[in-house]
C-alpha cells in the first residue's frame, strides 16, 4: 500500500513482496520493525540481504511516522522518485556511446544537496553513468531532484548489487579509475582522462572506502590554498569532470 501523502512511500508485507519482484530498482531503503518477528516479514529480511539493499531495524513509533499509519505490517520501504536504470542498460548504452565513457562513483556521499549538485555537474560535463553504492548514499528523493535543478532526469543512475565487481570487470575492459585525495601529489591535469574513465570521490564524512581505494589506478589532489585545507566533495569533483572535459574537447551547443 502507498502512504496516500507520498508517492514515495509503500508498506505492508503483500505490497513490499510485490514491489521486491517487480520493481526492485525503484527501492531505497527498507524499513524492518525492529521489536516484531513473522515468517513473511523474515523471508523479506532474507531477500532484502540477498538483493544487498539498504535496510534498518527501526522502533515501531519510526515506522508508523515513515507510513503515515500504523497499519504498514512491519515494514515500510522508501522509493527514489526515480527508478535506476540496470548495469545491462548502462552497459549497452556504454558498447553504443559514440565518445570514451565517463562514469562517476560518490562514494559515501550522504548529503542529498551535494549528491544533486554532483549530479547537475555530471550533466554539464557529458558525465555517461553515476553509479551509487547501496549503502551510505543519500536518498534519491526530492532534495536531490530539486538540487540537481531537473538535471536528475538527463543522468543514467546506477545502483548495482556488486559495484565493486562492476568496477572490476569495467577496468579488465580498458577504464582508467582515479580517485580524488586531498592528499595526493598528483594533479589532475597529468593523468589522461581521454579514454574510458571512471572518477571515484569520497563523501563528506568519509575518505574513498578501501574497497574501492584499491582499484584505483591513480589518486589525484587539487592543489589549493593551504588556508582553505580541503574542498567540498561535490567541488572537487566538479572540477576533476572540468578537467576531463578540457582533455577531450568541451561540449559545442
Amino acid at each position: 500500500m502507498q502512504n496516500s501523502n507520498s508517492e514515495n512511500v509503500i508498506y505492508g508485507i503483500h505490497a513490499v513482496e510485490e514491489l521486491l519482484k517487480n520493481r526492485i530498482h525503484e527501492i531505497e531503503r527498507v524499513f524492518f520493525e525492529a521489536e516484531k518477528s513473522s515468517s513473511p516479514l523474515f523471508a523479506l529480511l532474507k531477500e532484502c540481504r540477498k538483493q544487498r539493499l539498504n535496510y534498518q531495524m527501526v522502533p515501531v513509533q519510526r515506522l508508523d511516522a515513515l507510513a503515515g499509519t500504523t497499519k504498514h505490517q512491519g515494514v515500510v520501504v522508501m522509493c527514489g522518485v526515480k527508478a535506476y536504470s540496470t548495469v545491462e542498460s548502462l552497459l549497452d548504452s556504454l558498447k553504443a556511446a559514440s565518445s570514451p565513457p565517463l562514469l562517476v562513483v560518490p562514494a559515501s556521499m550522504e548529503d542529498p544537496r551535494n549528491l544533486g549538485s554532483l549530479i547537475r555537474s555530471c550533466v554539464a560535463f557529458g558525465v555517461n553513468g553515476l553509479l551509487l553504492e547501496r549503502k551510505n548514499t543519500a536518498l534519491l528523493g526530492d532534495v536531490v531532484a530539486k538540487t540537481s535543478a531537473g538535471m536528475m532526469e538527463h543522468l543514467t543512475i546506477v545502483k548495482p548489487k556488486n559495484l565493486e565487481g562492476m568496477l572490476i570487470d569495467l577496468k579488465t575492459r580498458g577504464y582508467g579509475v582515479t580517485g580524488a585525495s586531498q592528499g595526493s601529489p598528483l594533479a589532475p591535469e597529468r593523468v589522461d582522462f581521454t579514454g574510458p574513465s571512471i572518477i571515484v570521490i569520497g563523501g563528506e564524512n568519509r575518505d574513498i572506502p578501501p574497497y574501492l581505494l584499491r582499484l584505483c589506478t591513480h589518486l589525484v589532489g587539487i592543489p589549493i590554498s593551504p588556508v582553505a585545507q580541503s574542498l567540498n566533495a561535490t567541488v572537487a569533483g566538479s572540477i576533476l569532470l572540468y578537467e576531463c572535459r578540457r582533455q577531450r574537447g568541451f561540449i559545442t551547443p
